[in-house]
């Protein structure tokens, strides 16, 4: 009787492989919710394919939030999106069929005007919520910064502002300064007040590596022509750059 019965050992195994075939099939289900989650995101199947799920998290987070704030424009965002209701009427058809190309030409120029506007704008366009995350960033900002849209989509902008920059520029586009920031930025400002008559012969910063002057980067208006000199860039773009 007792060589029949499975030993300790061999029951141990057999739950230990239960186990991980549970789990095994856990990450497998959760892999695949996000995969399609990602596939769900305004994003080429080429990079969504490559994200994380930190990222797609991240993403799909400042999508929603970018979609409740442009319902609130005027027209809202869905109605542009979905258009208006289909009219099976046969004078609206007939009318629509003998639109002039020049409407039509207008038609197309405007439903492209969002790529029309970034191709002429020296710069990029972003768009941030309340705590100074970005909720959108145009693609040409990876022209001038070396970062990818996903990269910076969802992240705080103070992340990739230097920190002695963060009190004026939180002022600037009239905003509290999230927690923990802000602190390192007062303290340069009483260090550098303090070595102000030793100072004299410091070296003037680069003009590439400044984003632009507080005027453009306020709440009404957040063009940024990162040419024109004034807020310090993070480390982490100056090494971008320099290696690029």
């Amino acid at each position: 009787v007792r060589m029949g019965m499975p030993s300790f050992r061999h029951l141990q195994a057999l739950r230990k492989e239960k186990s991980r075939d549970a789990a095994r099939s856990r990450r497998g289900k959760e892999n695949f919710e996000f995969y399609e989650l990602a596939k769900l995101l305004p994003l080429p199947a080429a990079i969504t394919s490559q994200l994380d799920k930190a990222s797609i998290i991240r993403l799909t987070i400042s999508y929603l939030k970018m979609r409740d704030f442009a319902n609130q424009g005027d027209p809202p965002w869905n109605l542009r999106m979905e258009g208006p209701p289909p009219n099976t009427s046969v004078k609206v058809i007939g009318a629509q069929r003998r639109r002039s190309p020049s409407a039509l030409a207008i038609e197309v120029f405007e439903s492209h005007l969002g790529s029309h506007i970034l191709q002429s704008l020296d710069g990029f366009v972003f768009a941030l919520n309340q705590e100074g995350k970005f909720l959108y960033i145009s693609e040409t900002v990876s022209i001038y910064l070396g970062l990818s849209q996903v990269e910076l989509t969802g992240s705080s902008v103070f992340d990739y502002v230097h920190p002695g920059d963060h009190v004026e520029m939180a002022e600037q586009l009239g905003m509290k300064l999230p927690p923990g920031r802000g602190l390192l930025s007062q303290g340069t400002a009483e260090d550098g007040a303090s070595s102000a008559s030793s100072s004299s012969q410091s070296e003037t910063p680069e003009p590439e590596n400044y984003l632009s002057p507080p005027s453009l980067l306020s709440p009404t208006n957040s063009l940024v022509n990162p040419t024109r000199p004034s807020w310090g860039l993070t480390p982490e773009i100056k090494k971008k750059k320099s290696g690029s």
